[in-house]
């Protein structure tokens, strides 16, 4: 999940950087999300999106990180075009930062994240194999959410139905910024079969050593494996 304002900061070297990584994880078949965070509308959406998202772009990725608060639908170049090519999206809605909550928790019983998780959910819901018979096991989406591992209690007061997404939920928050398994579990409870949970800071700073890191990246994933098991 390379965090790509990390790489813009150095300019062109940077993106040339980044463009590498990106290549080199898909010739060794590891799946990427860009964390862009990109949100715009019109043709600088679209623009967004063909650079992340289209088949022979050099900065394509397998999902790209999307923010929806210049409205929802002003995310359709990047939710069509994913679609398309076969790629997914995130899309911030629950976020670990404690400032989030003065625009995601906006409205009570009716706010801001709550209207994007819903948004997110009927993407997932007109999917062709979840028109047939009702009641029956819904091919899983690919429109996802960030809901952040520190979010706690703030899914239920504000009455997010993750479950009801079908679809991915990256969890960022893991590690550096405090939160665990245990907060996992009780932070997604039945949804937890959909998380990805990551940990970027702590494994990052065992670094430079590729050795070191791939110690660190082992540690975290130890810690995940004491999650339940998806059914």
């Amino acid at each position: 999940k390379p965090q790509v304002a990390l790489y813009e900061r150095h300019g062109s070297r940077g993106i040339a950087v980044l463009e590498t990584v990106l290549a080199r994880a898909a010739e060794q078949g590891t799946l990427t999300i860009a964390d862009a965070k990109r949100g715009d509308i019109g043709s600088t959406m679209t623009a967004y999106a063909e650079a992340w998202l289209a088949e022979g772009s050099p900065l394509a990725a397998d999902a790209v990180t999307l923010n929806p608060y210049l409205g929802f639908e002003s995310l359709r170049p990047a939710l069509d075009l994913a679609r398309s090519t076969g790629r997914g999206t995130f899309i911030l809605a629950l976020t670990s930062n404690p400032e989030g909550a003065s625009v995601q928790h906006v409205g009570g019983a009716a706010s801001v994240a709550l209207a994007v998780t819903r948004a997110a959910a009927a993407e997932n819901a007109v999917l062709p194999g979840n028109r047939a018979v009702p009641g029956s096991r819904r091919v899983p989406g690919s429109v996802g959410l960030v809901v952040g591992a520190t979010a706690g209690s703030a899914v239920d007061f504000l009455g997010l139905d993750l479950v009801a997404l079908n679809g991915p939920i990256l969890a960022p928050g893991v590690g550096a910024q405090g939160a665990g398994a245990r907060d996992l579990a009780a932070t997604f409870g039945a949804a937890l079969p959909l998380v990805v949970p990551t940990s970027s800071r702590a494994v990052l700073a065992a670094g430079p050593s590729a050795t070191a890191l791939r110690s660190a990246a082992r540690d975290a994933a130890r810690e995940l494996e004491t999650l339940p098991a998806a059914d």
